[in-house]
Formats: C-alpha cells, structure tokens, sequence
C-alpha cells in the first residue's frame, strides 16, 4: 500500500478539485453520453456491498476488458464482484454480458463527498482500475480506508502524460499501489506520475480479447442483408475530426475514379455526422445514413454509419480499409479488429495509442503504413490480394506470444484480497 503522507497542501488541492467539479456538474448533466444521471452518480444510490473487488471501466472498449476479467475472477472463486463504467454503451454491453450475480452501476462524479459515500456502499476489498482510470477523489478515499489500488492494463498516450504530470504532486500521494502497464513506455510515464507505485508489466487483454473471437461468416453476419459476396466495399473506420479535410479527399477520389464502390464511413464521434452530411451534399457526393438503408444491394457512395457496434461486421466484409486517428496525430484507433476478421488494414504513421503493440505487426506484413491521404488512395482501391484465412492464420500466430493478461491481473487482484 502506498505511504507517502498526504498534506495540507494535497488536501486543499483536492478541494479545489472538487469544487471545480460542483461548478461544472450542471453541464456534465447534459453529456448525451454521460446519461443517465441516477443517484449511483451521487454517490448515495451506488449499489450495497460489500463486495471483495470493484472493477472500474470508462466506456465500451474498457468495459470488453471488465467482462474478461471478470470471467476470470469466477474460474478462480471470486464472484462478489461490481463493475462501474461511465457510458450508456458500457453499460449496455455489461448488462448483456454479465449475469444478475455481478453488480453493476455507473460511476460516481469524482467529487470528494460522492466517493466517500460510494464506498461506504460498496464497501470494496480491493478497487481495480482498467487502462487510464486516474481519478484523484476515488484514490483519496480508497488510501484513507486502507483499500488497496491496482490498476491494470495501465496504457497512458503522451498527451495524457503531460496533464498528469503536471498534477504529479497532488497525485504521488494517492496514486495505486501497484500498476501493471502493457509497454515499457507507458511503465515509464507511470512511473513519473507515481513514483511510490509498483509497477511492472502486463500482456493487454485485447490481445486475449482478439485470440478468443471468430471471425464472423457471412451467413451470420448482420450486415450480409445490405452487401452481397464480394460487393466493393471500402470501410474508413473511426474518422477522426481532424483528419476528415484528409478523408474527403479520399473519398471524392474514390467517387470519381470508383463510381461502383461503396464508402462506409464510420465517424469516431457521431457528433460529427451532420458536417459530414453537409460536406457530401455540397460536393455532390451520394450518401445515405445507415439508419436509413432497406434490405437489399447496397447502394454505391458514401454511408454514413450513425449505429453503434458494426464496425467489425463491416471489416468482415470490406475489400480494403482505413483506421482512422493516424493521418493526423491524434493517437489512433484500434486497427486489431480490422485483423481479427482477416483484413489488413491500412493505418497512417501516428498510433501512440498503440505503441504497445510494437513494429513487429509491421515486419509480418499484418499492417499497411501510409505517409498521406494519396498514398492511402492508391492503397484502398486495391483489393486485399491474400485469404483472409491466411490472415487469420498469421495473425493468430502472431498473438501466441502476447496472450494471458488477464490471467495475469486477475492474479494481481486476488493477492490483494489476501
């Protein structure tokens, strides 16, 4: 457990903290993703313990993690287990998964109060917190009543280093006792952060994530209804805001020299549709919402995808795709799904999001690098020569050495129970 002694100093800074919290909360409130507001949020109405672990998991990708490890806590006894996420898709996605047996809840504001009357409820022996789950209210009140902090699957990108460690002398003090990062860089940004914690390395769980999905079949694809066999489709998967001048021209280059091909584009915020729809029409681009498709051929142009959770479906079925987040350096998104359904994507040259995952996609050919949005024209036009079963086959060959972190956290979890 972590000793170093908070002070006034700290302790005032904490206030501050969540006074800046009070005076905010009324625009928190109208979040769309932050909703619903119940009285879990508060603090009061978090579900009654106690429980031996409280798992904490931001929104969807993390709350993937949160049902794996929780499925490994029951094969090892554990099953007093709660898992809290901040999102409307986390939730979903915990409800569907998880059975009745696991609690479930969103997570309190970070305020100093709320916490302190969420873990009067909860009454956690052991709080686990996934990837970049710093929230200095919660490691307050859990080193106050002597609860021990892991945080596991630790990843924290450089822009997240640099608001952290500006606030590494308030967080030194309250920071997780012990902190399993998936790189030696992100142990090292941790490190700096919280020099009292430690910290060691972990295979990601994506990695036991991806090894354990199947590729989806045709047949039972969602989407097979819109797109038959073969049907050229290019998928530009999770477009973020700062690289969409970037896209569009892709896209119009498509448009003209692909008129046949289908764009399916996947904006990283849904936000962002409505500039989209803008920017096509003004252009004389053709695209529909794909809330908006009926059953049957897919049309050529561009879809707007306004639907959650098909966008593994819609790699399944692409001849070639971009991940998006990487034209432009804002980190990048995960180009593993694209994979994980025989597809090599086509990423441009910044993913610190995924440095983790090492060059070494890059040299077995699993990966296609491009500098800018022509060379990343020239390559989605060509269709993906190799089977996707060999894909597979490489990929899942390359994943063998990367497995088994959530075995290994779960261990990390069960040893502070003892």
């Amino acid at each position: 457990m972590n000793q170093h002694r908070i002070s006034m100093h700290h302790w005032a800074l904490l206030m501050l903290y969540s006074l800046l919290w009070l005076i905010f909360l009324p625009f928190l409130l109208t979040i769309k993703r932050l909703t619903p507001v119940d009285n879990g949020r508060l603090g009061f109405g978090m579900p009654k313990g106690p429980y031996k672990i409280w798992i904490q998991a931001a929104s969807l990708g993390e709350a993937k993690l949160a049902v794996n490890l929780v499925q490994e806590l029951n094969s090892r006894g554990v099953t007093s287990i709660l898992v809290t996420t901040n999102t409307r898709q986390g939730m979903e996605l915990l409800e569907k998964k998880l059975g009745p047996n696991t609690g479930k809840a969103y997570f309190p504001f970070d305020i100093v109060c709320f916490m302190g009357l969420a873990l009067l409820r909860v009454k956690p022996s052991c709080l686990v917190l996934l990837e970049t789950e710093i929230w200095p209210s919660l490691l307050y009140v859990c080193r106050k009543n002597k609860i021990p902090v892991v945080l596991g699957n630790g990843r924290m990108s450089l822009k997240s280093f640099c608001r952290y460690y500006f606030l590494r002398k308030l967080l030194a003090g309250i920071g997780p006792g012990e902190i399993e990062a998936v790189s030696r860089k992100d142990r090292e940004r941790f490190s700096a952060v919280f020099p009292y914690a430690e910290t060691a390395l972990m295979p990601n769980i994506k990695f036991d994530l991806l090894n354990q999905a199947e590729p989806i079949a045709y047949v039972q694809n969602p989407l097979s209804s819109y797109f038959k066999p073969k049907h050229p489709l290019i998928v530009l998967g999770s477009i973020r805001k700062e690289e969409e001048p970037l896209i569009f021209n892709v896209i119009q280059r498509i448009h003209i020299n692909r008129p046949k091909t289908t764009v399916a584009l996947f904006p990283r915020h849904l936000t962002r549709i409505d500039k989209w729809k803008d920017l096509l029409q003004k252009n004389y681009i053709p695209w529909i919402l794909r809330s908006d498709m009926q059953t049957g051929t897919a049309p050529s142009g561009v879809i707007i995808w306004d639907k959650f959770g098909e966008l593994e479906p819609a790699y399944a079925l692409a001849r070639s795709a971009f991940v998006g987040g990487s034209l432009m350096p804002c980190g990048g998104q995960n180009f593993l799904e694209a994979l994980a359904q025989g597809l090599i994507p086509c990423v441009g040259p910044f993913r610190d999001n995924f440095h983790w995952v090492g060059n070494e996609i890059l040299d077995a050919g699993l990966l296609i690098e491009v500098k800018d949005e022509q060379e990343l024209y020239q390559k989605l036009i060509l269709s993906q020569t190799g089977s996707r079963e060999n894909v597979e086959k490489k990929f899942r060959e390359y994943l063998q050495d990367r497995l088994g972190g959530t075995a290994m956290l779960a261990e990390r979890a069960v040893r502070n129970l003892r």
